[in-house]
């Protein structure tokens, strides 16, 4: 190819197709050679129909469109402009965006796909119309001024599994939201993730990152109830924010029961535990987010050593348990935890239980509370913290774990409930009485002389009983919930 400059106006040639090594059109690759410029002035389309190449030194100045039937190779060592058109992949066949490029618009309209083989900057519209694009090992940044447009779907969307990750730089003093249109190769897992930001202070050349994988979080506590899918956010240049999150997933990722998945951020430890899945829309939220990592939805089976629970609600007819072997932190740092009416929950710790700012418990929300001294933690509760607040108020459950005389346990239980009065007289009387949530009378028992007391509630509804225990001048009410 001659060293000149290809200059194509839109009054001569609004659209050309144009083969420029001049060989064969059949396997004629359009190399752009050092020195050289091609120039595309504004409302010209061109189409090339064999891949093009940008030596080093070369320069292509695109200010209307560019259209590829196959690749692109970028062979400069460093970032460099394409210009500020338009550059759209539609081919038949896979098309490569290979080497460095800054595209100010870029269109994906291939059905077979486009990869990403450098790491990529996109400044103004990133549409999307057919075919996904897949980044592998390379970055796609979109610019502060940068939007998305098109309808993505399992079939039109940004594959993030491998360790590649689509990133959003936000202009200084960003509030609002932004939809990353991710998920993986795997046919129809689309999985987007949303980030509604509601503070920070956004440094230059900031971004925040998202990649994704289609497999289970590898952590040997996570058995029974999880999803085989977690997503990583990364962020550089942004701090002091606070971020809200959604993570989208498929059926297909669900391993036992989804109403016991909560969106819980599992790297880095300490882990945080968020809100349960909308099981109705397959979809996790973490709200009050301070800091990144990884998220996936889970129920840990084996308790962690520190977990904090922010922004959960246990709604009404749910029955729950979090524990941790050392320290259980509930709300505090302006997130909530609230159990509503008829709710229920379970705190189990090994050492201690903060319940800070924001927790509270509805008139007729139950919760429990206890540090295990026997190494059980949730599924199996002796000598629980009951807390029945009137109102919606803080909580605060220390003083309400003096002078307890009665045990219930195993709570929750799927059969027998054994009601002990430790350290009571052998001479002394008893009265057991087992009410249904409804205020309805399940059975009644004196018990004399003894310090133990076992009922059934097998063929019982799954529920909530109470447990009434009057002895001399005590009188005391505990909970016990059934599976």
């Amino acid at each position: 190819m001659k060293t000149t400059t290809n200059l194509i106006t839109s009054t001569i040639f609004p659209t050309l197709c144009l083969f420029i090594a001049g060989q064969s059109p059949a396997r004629a690759d359009n190399v752009i050679t050092s020195g050289t410029t091609f120039k595309v002035t504004a409302g010209t389309t061109v189409v090339l129909s064999e891949t093009l190449i940008v030596k080093s030194g070369a320069t292509l100045d695109n200010s209307g469109t560019l259209t590829l039937k196959r690749g692109l190779t970028n062979e400069y060592a460093v970032p460099n402009s394409l210009g500020s058109g338009t550059v759209e992949c539609s081919g038949t066949a896979n098309q490569t965006i290979s080497g460095q490029n800054i595209i100010q618009n870029l269109t994906t309209n291939n059905s077979a796909g486009v990869t990403i083989g450098g790491n990529t900057r996109v400044n103004g519209i990133l549409t999307l119309t057919d075919g996904k694009v897949t980044l592998g090992t390379s970055n796609l940044l979109l610019g502060p001024a940068a939007t998305i447009a098109g309808t993505p779907s399992a079939a039109v969307m940004i594959i993030v599994s491998g360790s590649g990750e689509l990133r959003k730089e936000f202009p200084s003093g960003f509030t609002g939201i932004f939809s990353y249109p991710v998920g993986d190769g795997y046919g129809t897992a689309y999985s987007p993730v949303t980030l509604t930001f509601t503070g920070g202070t956004f440094g230059s050349g900031n971004y925040a990152g998202v990649s994704l994988s289609n497999t289970a979080y590898f952590d040997p506590n996570i058995l029974g109830n999880f999803l085989n899918r977690y997503w990583t956010l990364s962020q550089s240049g942004i701090t002091n924010f606070n971020c809200n999150a959604t993570f989208q997933y498929v059926a297909g990722d669900l391993t036992g029961n989804e109403n016991l998945i909560s969106c819980t951020k599992v790297s880095p430890l300490p882990l945080v535990t968020y809100a349960l899945t909308n099981v109705s829309t397959h979809q996790l939220t973490a709200m009050g987010i301070g800091s990144f990592g990884t998220f996936t939805g889970v129920n840990i089976s084996v308790p962690p050593a520190n977990q904090q629970l922010s922004n959960i609600t246990i709604p009404t007819g749910l029955t729950t348990c979090y524990d941790a072997t050392q320290v259980l932190t509930v709300a505090g740092s302006g997130s909530s935890f609230l159990v509503e009416n008829d709710g229920s929950v379970t705190l189990v710790a090994g050492s201690k239980i903060f319940l800070l700012t924001g927790a509270k418990v509805s008139h007729g929300g139950y919760l429990h509370g206890y540090i295990t001294t026997n190494g059980i933690f949730c599924g199996s509760v002796s000598n629980p913290l009951v807390a029945n607040v009137e109102k919606s108020t803080s909580l605060g459950i220390e003083t309400q774990a003096k002078n307890r005389f009665i045990k219930v346990y195993p709570n929750p239980t799927t059969d027998i409930v054994i009601v002990e009065l430790p350290g009571t007289d052998a001479n002394s009387t008893a009265n057991i009485t087992v009410y249904t949530m409804q205020g309805s009378k399940l059975l009644q028992k004196v018990m004399n002389g003894g310090s133990k007391f076992q009922f059934s509630l097998s063929g019982k509804p799954v529920g909530i009983y109470m447990v009434q225990v009057q002895s001399g001048e005590r009188s005391e009410i505990a909970k016990v919930v059934k599976n």
